[in-house]
């Protein structure tokens, strides 16, 4: 999440989604000091005035706080209400036809990653999927929840020990993964952590078929209600 940014064009919007994203996916928690502006600027290959206007930004939406003086940085404080209050709008500005072609990639990503896990899975990989199935299953909140099926989505892809399914779907729960876990979609970690379980046996049994019936049928029922959660608030 914090390699360096491809392309042109403005990056400061770029640099607030990724570090928006790293949160989101647990990757950076509450409280979590930033490393300095000359280090993640370096790392995110911007100027560091671009990495300024970013933290600027994230001030303002009450995601990271700034401390002067000695001990001071930016921290962390990705909030659940900020992040979903955040999120909410997001939704709200991307078009019906972008939330399908989101969900039309994931469908494709997730799939293939079921199948190749199901034919190339270890030993080791299968038993960290069937441990965050069940870390899924006992979250006792929406963030927890949200972090556990994330990487679970993600540890599949290297589990099919492809480099880019698993760049793919890292990228795709950065952008995704906030808002198929808002409340108002009343997701329930139990019942896509049974998912999860039955997808993990399916790929144990190398079989191949039912794994990629399973994860599509996963996706394509969780795009459905982000469309019709979109339909709602417009």
């Amino acid at each position: 999440m914090l390699a360096p940014l491809e392309g042109g064009g403005p990056k400061t919007e770029a640099v607030v989604q990724r570090l928006c994203a790293a949160i989101s996916l647990g990757l950076m928690v509450d409280g979590q000091q930033l490393p300095s502006e000359t280090d993640l600027a370096g790392q995110l290959g911007v100027s560091t005035m671009t990495l300024r206007e970013a933290l600027a930004v994230l001030r303002q939406q009450g995601i990271v706080q700034t401390k002067r003086g000695r001990g001071g940085g930016s921290f962390i404080r990705g909030a659940a209400e900020i992040l979903e209050s955040s999120s909410l709008v997001r939704l709200q500005e991307m078009s019906i036809q972008e939330l399908r072609d989101l969900g039309d990639e994931h469908f494709a990503v997730t799939g293939a990653a079921a199948v190749f896990a199901a034919r190339r899975g270890l030993r080791a990989d299968i038993a960290r999927l069937r441990s965050l199935a069940d870390r899924l299953k006992d979250s006792s909140e929406p963030i927890s929840a949200r972090r556990a099926d994330s990487r679970f989505h993600i540890e599949m892809a290297v589990c099919a020990q492809s480099t880019r399914l698993t760049r793919a779907q890292v990228a795709l729960q950065a952008e995704l993964s906030a808002l198929l876990w808002l409340p108002r979609l009343k997701l329930d970690p139990t019942a896509e952590a049974t998912v999860h379980r039955d997808l993990v046996d399916a790929i144990e049994r190398e079989d191949d078929a039912r794994a990629r019936e399973l994860a599509e049928s996963q996706i394509e029922s969780r795009i459905r209600r982000l469309v019709a959660l979109r339909l709602e608030l417009s």
